[in-house]
């Protein structure tokens, strides 16, 4: 988590580079098995997940730093009230709703 921020920050690195990228593109440029050649390692190697070291120093500070201006914007839908209108056939009636906690009956054939 404490790495996070690394990964964003490169992103905008290659976002620079690159003005066309996608952060899925970005994402897989990093992450698949097909060798790329950007001439970064080094950096390559801070992003989460790019090597095994684990220390308590990673965990510390998940917080994204504030100069950094990342914003997140809900979207969402509000769906108009409908009426719902139940057929009294269809509904399972009470006399029969007890008995799927019966125990199974076991079989003897003979």
């Amino acid at each position: 988590m404490a790495k996070l921020p690394v990964l964003f920050q490169h992103f905008f690195e290659h976002k620079g580079l690159d003005n066309n990228i996608t952060f899925l593109g970005y994402l897989e440029h990093h992450y698949s098995n097909i060798p790329h050649t950007d001439n970064d390692e080094e950096r390559d190697n801070q992003l989460p997940f790019k090597t095994h070291s684990f220390c308590a120093a990673n965990i510390l500070s998940p917080a994204l730093p504030p100069s950094f201006g990342l914003t997140f914007k809900k979207t969402y839908q509000l769906i108009p009230q409908q009426k719902v209108i139940l057929n009294n056939d269809i509904l399972v009636y009470s006399a029969y709703a007890g008995k799927i906690w019966q125990p199974p009956k076991s079989l003897i054939l003979s």
